[in-house]
Parts: C-alpha cells; structure tokens; sequence
C-alpha cells in the first residue's frame, strides 16, 4: 500500500504527507523494512523504481533541474556532467561530502525558482532552461535554447519569452535564435564561423538529395556528425551519396566530428578558411567560363 500511495505523489514523499493519508509512522517503516519503499533522507521517502537522479535530488531536500533535465530530456547541455541541483534558498546547509552516482559534488543552485517546480523534486522545463542559459557560456547556452526548438522540449512562444528575458551580452553575442538547427555542436560551429565573418546558413539545401547540416559561403559544405549517429553502415553509405551529389553541384564537402570542434578547433578553422577560398575561387572560374560560352 505504501508504494502504491508513494506512485500517487510522483514517487516522492515527506512523511507528513504519507500520514495525511492514513498511513502511520510503524506502517511506512515496516515498507521500508520490507523493501517496498526507500528512506531518502529524514522525513522523505520514495518508490524503489525511483530514478537516481531524483533520488539524488530528495536525499538533500533539492529538486532536479538545469543541466541534469536538459541531459535527462535529450536537450543540449555542454559537456559538463555535474548534476545540477534546486535547493530551497532558506536551506540551512547541505552535506559537504555528498557525491552524486556520477561520484562528483553536485553544482547547487539556492535562488528561489522564477517559473516554478513541477514537483517539489523536479523543476519545470521552464525554470530548468531559465536556469541552464545563464549556467552556461554564451554558445553553449544559445546551442541549448536552439536545442530545446528543435527537441520541442519547451513550445516556441516559450521559448523565445526566455529569450528576451535573456542576459544583454548573450542576445548581443547572437541576435537571432535559429530554430532549425539540427544539433548542438551545429550551432557551436555555425557561431563561431559567424563569429571570424563567415556567411553560414544551417540545413542548406541539396537539390534532389536533402539538406547539409552547414553551408558556407554558399559554397562549402559542413556536415557535422556524430559517432553515434554515423556509425551504421546503412547511414554512412546515405552520408556520401549526398557528399557525391553536393559534388557533382560544384559543392565539395567537410565532415567535422566533435573532437575537431573540441579540440582542434584552430587547425579544423584553417581547413574550412582554405577550402572556403578555393571553393570561392571555383564559382567564380565556373561563372567567367559560362559567360565566355555565351559570348560564343
């Protein structure tokens, strides 16, 4: 019975709200005893199916939000792994030594929530984004906002309401959000290729053979993939009929993996700069042979 009152308060609950049901004291510690349900903390208790990062969440008297719902949601977060943490801004303390699953001290957050708690263990969407855009640096919140458009994790209108409500200095670093942006690291590239003067336009289209993640210039293509999405036989085979076809256009093609974004970013930035201005050069000695073939 326990367990199942448990389910009804979203998996969580203090004791005072198990014995505004019915139950007693004797009774939720005999559930404990049984291993029907977990102590979380004094006074908290939770459903043995709970996931650990709630778990995590109600064993300090916190709630999940930020950069740990955005991961657990499939939203772009960084690269951090810390598990983020609301704590009540009257709490008194909370353990040093406490250690997440993932073995590091999570990142606490005290301020009181400006759009609210879904439960009293888990954030809204709303407030873990609010959270996460000023969590991060300036490419890494905007890949996460233009993340959450194309996730559909947060609707549209909501989203750009968190955009306005956004820090000056990241709507100066990038004016416009782009809501079609395939992935995180899309975005990361595209800005910092914006950020040295290039023209980018994210999901330029291959006529007869679907879009590249990146054109720039109107002239170089960028697909930025991923191990995980590319590794099957069946979608690298699909990956270079559109490269073959983007060629036989007149667009050569760069594939980028997140280690040449992560950690070679100087020498993957020469190698789009050079490609770039041969590709430039290409147009331009394709556009004065044509004119000369119609002079003729």
């Amino acid at each position: 019975m326990s367990a199942s009152v448990l389910c009804s308060f979203g998996h969580v609950a203090s004791v005072a709200q198990l014995r505004a049901t019915g139950l007693t004291e004797a009774r939720v510690r005999a559930a404990v005893s049984r291993g029907e349900i977990v102590r979380l903390r004094r006074g908290t208790y939770g459903c043995t199916h709970l996931d650990p990062l709630t778990a995590s969440a109600a064993s300090v008297g916190g709630a999940v939000t930020c950069l740990s719902l955005l991961r657990e949601s499939g939203v772009w977060a960084g690269h951090g792994v810390r598990t983020h943490l609301q704590l009540a801004p009257q709490a008194s303390h909370v353990p040093l030594r406490f250690l997440t699953a993932d073995g590091l001290t999570p990142r606490f957050h005290w301020e009181r929530p400006r759009f609210g708690m879904e439960t009293p263990w888990r954030a809204t969407r709303m407030q873990a984004l609010w959270q996460a855009i000023r969590c991060l640096d300036e490419e890494n919140a905007i890949a996460a906002l233009e993340s959450a458009i194309h996730t559909g994790f947060l609707p549209l209108d909501d989203i750009l309401r968190l955009w306005q409500l956004a820090p000056r200095q990241l709507r100066e670093y990038c004016p416009e959000l782009v809501a079609i942006s395939g992935s995180g690291n899309e975005t990361v590239v595209r800005l910092r290729l914006q950020g040295v003067g290039f023209r980018v336009k994210p999901q330029g289209a291959i006529p007869g053979l679907g879009h590249q993640d990146l054109v720039v210039n109107d002239c170089l293509g960028l697909e930025i993939d991923s191990r995980a999405w590319h590794a099957g036989d069946e979608q690298r085979a699909i990956d270079l009929d559109r490269d073959l076809h983007a060629a036989g256009l007149g667009r050569p093609t760069i594939r980028i993996l997140p280690a040449h974004i992560y950690s070679r970013w100087p020498q993957t930035l020469a190698v789009i700069e050079r490609a770039t201005a041969d590709a430039t050069r290409e147009v331009g000695r394709r556009r004065v042979v044509a004119k000369v073939e119609e002079a003729f």
